[in-house]
C-alpha cells in the first residue's frame, strides 16, 4: 500500500490574493530579514487585512535548533490560528518545526519521524509560500536542522508537518538573485532526479519528476540569461515544486546524503552542495537504474542534451554558472582531506543511503567525495 500526500496548491499569478478566504485570525508569519526587507512580508499581509499578526524574521540560512526555540514561549502567548512561512526552505522549515511544537510542546525535537503519531492540527494550520523556486520544502513533509552540538543537519520527517496550503505566486520569486535561482534550481532538478530513481518510486512520484524535468531544464536555462522572463519563472516555480512532490512521495538518494554532509561541515549553500554530488552520484547509480535515467536524458531538450545523464547535467550546470566540483567552492584539497572521514561518516547516517538505488559502502562513499573534488 502506498500514500501520494499533497497539500493544496493555489499558483499563478494573484495566487496570494488567496490568503483572504481563508479567515485568518491570528497568523505567525515565518521569514528572514532579506524577505522582510524586500516588502514580500508586507505583500502577504496586505492580501489578509483584517489578520493579526507576529513577524519572526530572525530565520538565519542553516536555522539551529537554538534559533527555534527561542521563539516558542512568545508564540504560545499570542495562540495563532495559522503559522505562514514566507521564503526559501530554511524558513519553510523552520515554520513546520515551528508549528509542530506549539501544537506538541510536550514532545522533542527528535520526535517528528514517520514513526511516531503526532496528533497536529488542534491549535492552528501551516502555509508555506515560497520565494525560491527549488526547495520543494513546501510541498514535502520534511525539516531540514543543523544540530549544533552535533555539527551535523538532522533531517526530520513526518506527513503532519507537510503544510496545509502552497502558494506558489510567481510574484514572490521574480527578483530572487541569479545565485539563489541557480542554487536552488539546482536543488530541485536533484529532487526530481533522487525522486525518480529512489527505491521508493512510484507512478505517481515518476510522473512529478518526469513533468518536473521537463519545466525546470529549459526554464533554468532561460531565466539564468533573462531573469525577468515572468513565464518562465512560472514555469520554473511550478516545476521545482512538482520535484518537491516527487521525492517526498519517494526520498532522496546519494547526492542528497553527500550534499548535507558537505553543507553541514564546510557551509556551503544546499543547492550548490548537491549539485556537486549529483554528476558523480549517477555514474555510481548508472548500471542499476540505467533505463530510468535514460527517459530522464531524453526529456530534456535536445540542444541541452548529451549521449548520458551524467552528461548533461554537467553541461546544464556548468550553462547556468553553477559549481560541479569541490575545487570551485574554495576549499583546498588539504582542508578537504582533514575534514573526509567526518564528511563519510555524516553521510553513511543519511537517509539518502537506505532510498538510494543502489547500495554504497563506505569505500564507494569515499571514491565518490574524492572523485568530486
Amino acid at each position: 500500500m502506498w500514500y501520494f500526500r499533497s497539500p493544496e496548491i493555489i499558483f499563478g499569478e494573484e495566487s496570494l490574493s488567496y490568503l483572504e478566504t481563508l479567515g485568518i485570525g491570528k497568523a505567525v508569519i515565518v521569514t528572514d530579514k532579506n524577505i522582510a526587507a524586500a516588502g514580500m512580508v508586507d505583500r502577504v499581509k496586505a492580501n489578509m487585512p483584517d489578520t493579526e499578526c507576529m513577524v519572526i524574521d530572525d530565520i538565519p540560512e542553516e536555522p539551529r535548533y537554538a534559533d527555534i526555540a527561542g521563539h516558542l514561549d512568545k508564540i504560545d502567548a499570542f495562540a495563532p490560528d495559522y503559522f505562514i512561512a514566507v521564503g526559501g526552505g530554511s524558513s519553510i522549515d523552520s515554520a513546520k518545526i515551528l508549528f509542530f511544537k506549539h501544537e506538541r510542546p510536550d514532545l522533542e525535537f527528535y520526535d517528528v519521524t514517520p514513526l511516531v503519531k503526532l496528533n497536529l492540527r488542534k491549535k492552528s494550520r501551516l502555509i508555506a509560500i515560497p520565494t525560491t523556486s527549488g526547495t520543494g520544502s513546501e510541498c514535502t513533509w520534511a525539516a531540514v536542522i543543523t544540530d549544533e552540538k552535533e555539527k551535523r543537519k538532522d533531517e526530520l520527517a513526518s506527513p503532519e508537518i507537510m503544510p496545509d496550503y502552497a502558494i506558489l505566486d510567481p510574484e514572490m520569486v521574480k527578483t530572487l538573485p541569479k545565485t539563489q535561482t541557480i542554487n536552488t534550481a539546482t536543488d530541485a532538478m536533484t529532487h526530481a532526479i533522487e525522486g525518480y530513481t529512489s527505491r521508493w518510486n512510484n507512478p505517481y512520484s515518476d510522473a512529478m519528476a518526469e513533468k518536473a524535468m521537463e519545466l525546470i531544464v529549459p526554464s533554468i536555462i532561460e531565466v539564468s540569461a533573462h531573469p525577468d522572463n515572468i513565464d518562465s519563472r512560472n514555469s520554473l516555480h511550478i516545476g521545482a515544486s512538482m520535484a518537491g512532490l516527487s521525492f517526498s512521495n519517494s526520498q532522496i538518494g546519494l547526492a542528497h546524503a553527500l550534499g548535507h554532509s558537505l553543507g553541514a561541515i564546510f557551509h556551503i549553500a544546499h543547492g550548490k552542495s548537491v549539485g556537486i554530488f549529483l554528476p558523480e552520484v549517477i555514474r555510481f547509480n548508472y548500471s542499476t537504474v540505467k533505463e530510468r535515467y535514460d527517459r530522464l536524458n531524453r526529456i530534456i531538450p535536445e540542444k541541452y542534451r548529451k549521449p548520458t545523464l551524467d552528461q548533461s547535467m554537467e553541461f546544464i550546470l556548468k550553462t547556468i554558472g553553477q559549481n560541479t566540483k569541490i575545487s570551485e567552492t574554495g576549499i583546498s584539497r588539504e582542508l578537504y582531506g582533514q575534514n573526509m572521514e567526518n564528511l563519510i561518516s555524516l553521510a553513511a547516517e543519511s537517509t539518502g543511503i537506505i532510498t538510494n538505488p543502489r547500495d554504497a559502502n563506505m569505500k564507494d562513499i569515499k571514491n565518490m567525495f574524492e572523485n568530486a573534488y
